[in-house]
């Protein structure tokens, strides 16, 4: 996510941070808390480039300190991530050292801690001392997607900014630019919360396989023209290879019968499939809304089921079967 998108995507985050600076009212030390995904990480940089950017309108992002930062190579911004998910003592031994030592340019100086919820109790107690006794123009800025894994005492001295679930159109948005296609973004954002999980996932090697086998059952009940169950064994061999793989096809699957139902109560605007309106059509047609709602709570048990001992070809026949039953 480019940071000129981040007042759009965190605006609450973004206002308050811009409130304190004017008002000169910094916290020593920021808790960012909220789900993988939401942009922590590159809001602590744009916070930074806040503090240390020397044009008018901060952050003006083309600066040479905007664009050091972008880079990773401003001396005054120092990032801890953990190592084997594991933030140990001799980093934060490590951090302390950097900031005891004089400065090389001007202006204050801002440590990230990526994922603090991974860092070992020697460590948090080594990182106690140094929110407790902050140096002067320091700031401090702690993420985490965990906030209850964090020690207490490392809540009580930051101040915690919540992050919301980021939009479904933002998410959309960033995959469009990457270069996918509109149905698989809009898919995909509806998936998860995460930019980067929905790119893990629209560039899954199977994705598009996945995708197309969810349509081709679907065209196979609208058209009734062959057995369901029949082409689903011939063509489903990817789904029993990985639970991953499995668990995204039923979410696939789950997307498009929530379609099903929307064309239904005539909410074609919610509808993400709309290359597939002809055949969604004919299916909701057909089917009552109680029954297309059967067939969603069908698909949503099987989900649930997944990573129980369960016979899963049994499970999935039956679930074809089901869906094929006018």
């Amino acid at each position: 996510m480019a940071f000129g998108k981040i007042r759009s995507s965190q605006p609450k985050v973004v206002q308050l941070l811009v409130n304190s600076i004017k008002k000169d009212r910094l916290s020593h030390a920021y808790l960012f808390e909220g789900e993988k995904g939401t942009k922590k990480f590159e809001t602590a940089l744009y916070f930074a480039q806040m503090l240390l950017c020397t044009s008018e309108e901060k952050p003006c992002l083309e600066c040479h300190n905007c664009r050091r930062i972008t880079n990773g190579t401003h001396p005054n911004v120092y990032v801890v991530e953990a190592t084997n998910n594991l933030i140990k003592k001799q980093q934060i031994i490590d951090l302390q050292n950097e900031f005891s030592k004089t400065s090389v340019e001007k202006g204050p100086k801002i440590y990230i801690i990526k994922n603090i919820d991974l860092i070992n109790v020697s460590a948090a107690n080594s990182l106690l001392k140094f929110l407790e006794e902050p140096y002067p123009k320091t700031y401090a800025v702690l993420t985490s997607s965990n906030i209850n894994k964090i020690l207490p005492t490392i809540i009580s001295r930051s101040q915690v900014v919540q992050f919301n679930s980021l939009n479904k159109k933002i998410i959309e948005e960033e995959i469009i630019e990457t270069g996918f296609p509109v149905l698989s973004s809009k898919i995909v954002a509806n998936l998860t919360n995460s930019i980067t999980d929905a790119l893990d996932i629209v560039n899954n090697e199977h994705f598009l396989e996945l995708l197309d086998l969810v349509k081709e059952i679907n065209n196979i009940i609208a058209s009734n023209e062959e057995s369901l169950i029949i082409y689903f064994n011939e063509n489903s061999s990817i789904i029993y290879q990985d639970k991953q793989f499995s668990n995204l096809f039923l979410s696939l699957l789950v997307i498009y019968q929530k379609d099903l139902i929307n064309y239904k109560i005539n909410d074609v605007d919610n509808i993400i499939f709309t290359e597939e309106l002809e055949t969604i059509s004919i299916i909701s047609t057909r089917k009552t809304k109680n029954r297309l709602i059967e067939d969603l709570e069908s698909i949503l048990s099987l989900k649930s089921k997944l990573n129980n001992y369960i016979n899963e070809r049994l499970a999935y026949d039956n679930l074809m079967l089901s869906l094929e039953r006018r």
